[in-house]
């Protein structure tokens, strides 16, 4: 026998009809609460890949630092009892890199009470995450374009011909991984022989591998892990298949960033380095030294919250990340750039 239920959750009375899909339940349920989950699905930790792995300098009372470029000194045999008057190396070959700050980066959220109250999460927790990695994301994303600018960079900085060749490096990728056919594995092995080559490109530079990094998209990460060598025992690789992981690659560390790939960037006002103009539209891989990317730091990151004064005008809370950052190319020859056609 047919019930006739009293469907507590119905506007009106107005019924739904029954069906497949969410739709024929939905006016029954009209009146039921909307649980919500303290599990917020807040977006995913963003961590710095660049951070720690060029040059830094923290700097007070001033707007720019001054690095020294010194060069190679040579020798010669003394003829005797003739008089030495410093002309070996005379006359001096020495120039200077400057890196200038850049205007004061911000990334702020105003929170209003009432809705904070309301609020079934803990909004301001999410919100201090997010501003903080803002300013993470903006950070790695302008370290992998001046490496870039340095690998691009054919400029000499010094002027004896014994000084030559720190200017940076570039790789371009052939058809054994632009091809349309070309497998996994090749692409990988690829990506490992342009790691070796600009290995061989460093040491020729005499550019130490101490402090060495390679960084490559996503993609091509995984590509390395799948090379027929990168992780082969049998060629002394380092990592596994399972874990998905390479640990290294000619000796050097392998790791895996969202900004190694970058559309065109144009200068925006708070921009005080120009190199930070560069398309990395085309690069699947950044190899770095150290030195080859200066960052002068006057304010590193912080948080800021308004005081009670605003927060009675405006009945809100103003929340503030900033950073205050500046950087150039140090060392071009200390960096190579890995690309596609």
């Amino acid at each position: 026998m047919a019930v006739t239920l009293s469907r507590i959750g119905q506007v009106k009375g107005a019924a739904a009809t029954w069906g497949a899909g969410a739709s024929g339940l939905d006016t029954d349920r009209a009146l039921m609460l909307k649980l919500g989950s303290a599990e917020v699905l807040e977006a995913f930790m963003t961590a710095t890949v660049f951070k720690g792995k060029t040059r830094e300098r923290n700097i007070r009372g001033g707007k720019s630092v001054a690095f020294p470029i010194t060069g190679k000194m040579t020798a010669a045999y003394h003829q005797p009892g003739t008089e030495l008057t410093g002309t070996i190396n005379d006359p001096s070959d020495l120039n200077e890199r400057v890196i200038s700050l850049d205007a004061l980066m911000v990334a702020d959220a105003a929170i209003y009470n009432v809705d904070e109250l309301m609020s079934y999460f803990d909004v301001r927790q999410i919100y201090t995450k997010e501003l903080g990695r803002a300013l993470a994301v903006e950070y790695d994303k302008r370290v992998a374009r001046m490496i870039f600018a340095a690998a691009s960079n054919s400029t000499e900085p010094l002027a004896k011909s014994t000084n030559s060749g720190r200017t940076g490096q570039g790789l371009t990728l052939g058809t054994d991984y632009t091809a349309s056919g070309a497998t996994r594995q090749a692409k990988g092995d690829a990506l490992v022989n342009a790691i070796f080559d600009a290995r061989v490109g460093f040491e020729e530079k005499d550019v130490s591998i101490d402090d060495m990094y390679a960084v490559f998209t996503p993609e091509d990460y995984y590509l390395i892990s799948q090379s027929s060598r990168a992780i082969n025992a049998d060629f002394g690789g380092a990592g596994t298949i399972a874990d998905g992981r390479t640990l290294r690659v000619a000796g050097i560390p392998i790791l895996s960033s969202n900004h190694v790939t970058q559309s065109a960037y144009t200068l925006v006002a708070g921009d005080h380095n120009s190199d930070y103009a560069q398309n990395l539209s085309k690069c699947k891989g950044l190899i770095f030294n150290k030195e080859a990317v200066g960052v002068v730091s006057l304010l590193s990151p912080a948080l800021q919250l308004t005081g009670e004064e605003w927060r009675v005008v405006h009945q809100a809370d103003l929340m503030v990340a900033r950073q205050a950052l500046g950087m150039g190319v140090l060392r071009a020859e200390s960096a190579c750039k890995i690309v596609i056609p």
